[in-house]
């Protein structure tokens, strides 16, 4: 509710604060600023500037607290004492005593900022003309903090119509846009957002954003909705000449020795992991076809395929099939090889025991199993190593650190559990949420 009110109370209308007269000092370029930080809070106690123009205020309620200013060198987001104060187009001098460099998730910001004590207005209307990039650009990380323009570029199909954020429950949410080479970058909006509940648009063209950070993400912020300019068709899916080949005939030609998919062919099917809850590292994908038969990919950057996405994954040239710690995989795929076709079915879980699971390994690996009647020791809560126990035998359950249920108590007694069966030297089975998990 204090950040409902905080948030309703950003307007134009602000009192003249009292003149104040700033001591010489050190001029830094926001460049030469960022170059500063290098892993600890730097304080600053002496007189250093930063000159540059806001790219990006807080009255769209996209950001809060916040402004991004940008010189001809880098960007930086600037962390508010107060909401508002400083506008899109103000040309500020950013007196830099009292306030902190920091990271927060790994996006870069100078915090306790005061828009009355360390912020004097130059000028006003000073647009900056954003950065034309492509997503690969930007995925590399040296843009953050600056203001860009993406052309060629549409929504993901499983986020068309989809409202940008949920404005009802004040929720932030991910939306994930794609070039037409396959290559993805998350457009993320906060439920506060004026343009929350707008319909994500499900033409191709272009988008003006800031480019943000959290964690391990590189991600987008818009400023305003008329920015988003997509009326156009959208791109063409490539690998509709290719070969479909089926999951099972890749790990039938493994098994025989030719571990080398052949050129111009293709694989399409419906992702069985979940990565909103992230019990599988961020660059794997569990991928199932018609059959049922899965098989595990992995991208050479974070992907954003969601659970129950169908996917097609295109082989432009011959590509290797390995094994890790005895997991069959696609390895170093790029991220431009794999597109959403949209909402898909996921297959049914194949029941077994664990007896079972285990002696036939070869045909579900990698495949959504159910295993009932099984008991879960080895510790109290969900993390890493625990042991699944049936009538028939005993199979290790897997926790990622980072996944979401990471720490959750554990359920007691006969259980029945859906999971993903995989291998790491041993046969484990990897959970998608708790949900797979019920009496």
């Amino acid at each position: 509710m204090a950040m409902v009110m905080l948030s309703g109370c950003i307007h134009d209308d602000f009192e003249q604060p009292e003149p104040w007269d700033y001591p010489q000092g050190t001029v830094l370029t926001i460049s030469e600023l960022r170059q500063l930080f290098s892993g600890t809070p730097v304080i600053f106690n002496a007189d250093f500037y930063i000159h540059g123009v806001i790219t990006m205020d807080d009255k769209s309620g996209n950001i809060y607290r916040s402004a991004f200013i940008e010189d001809h060198t880098a960007g930086i987001n600037l962390r508010l004492v107060a909401p508002g104060g400083i506008y899109t187009g103000d040309s500020v001098r950013v007196y830099l005593k009292g306030t902190i460099l920091d990271s927060y998730q790994r996006m870069l910001q100078l915090d306790n900022v005061n828009a009355d004590r360390n912020i004097n207005k130059i000028a006003v209307m000073k647009h900056v003309s954003p950065r034309v990039l492509d997503i690969p650009a930007i995925l590399s990380g040296k843009y953050q903090g600056q203001l860009v323009a993406l052309e060629n570029v549409q929504f993901s199909v499983a986020d068309t119509g989809q409202t940008f954020a949920d404005k009802q429950g004040l929720r932030t949410m991910n939306r994930t846009l794609q070039d037409c080479d396959g290559n993805a970058i998350i457009v993320r909006t906060s439920g506060y957002a004026y343009f929350a509940d707008s319909l994500v648009p499900a033409g191709s063209g272009s988008l003006v954003a800031v480019v943000s950070q959290f964690q391990q993400d590189i991600q987008l912020t818009i400023r305003r909705l008329d920015e988003v300019i997509m009326t156009g068709d959208r791109c063409a899916i490539p690998g509709d000449d290719y070969q479909l080949l089926t999951i099972a005939a890749l790990r039938n030609n493994f098994r025989e020795g030719n571990a080398v998919i052949p050129a111009n062919s293709r694989i399409e099917g419906v992702v069985i992991s979940d990565r909103e809850h992230g019990n599988h590292p961020g660059q794997n994908l569990y991928l199932a076809d018609e059959s049922g038969r899965g098989i595990a990919l992995r991208f050479t950057a974070f992907h954003h395929f969601d659970l129950g996405t169908r996917v097609r994954v295109v082989f432009s040239t011959a590509t290797s099939m390995s094994t890790f710690m005895g997991l069959l995989q696609i390895d170093n795929l790029p991220a431009g090889s794999a597109f959403d076709l949209g909402p898909g079915t996921l297959p049914p879980p194949v029941t077994l025991t664990i007896a079972e699971a285990s002696e036939q390994m070869d045909k579900y690996q990698s495949t959504l199993v159910r295993l009932d009647n099984v008991t879960i020791s080895g510790g109290t809560t969900f993390t890493r190593n625990l042991t699944l126990t049936d009538a028939s035998g005993q199979m290790l359950l897997y926790t990622y650190d980072w996944a979401s249920f990471s720490g959750e108590p554990l359920p007691s007694g006969n259980l029945s559990i859906t999971g993903i069966l995989s291998m790491f030297t041993n046969p484990q089975l990897l959970i998608r949420n708790t949900g797979d998990i019920s009496r």
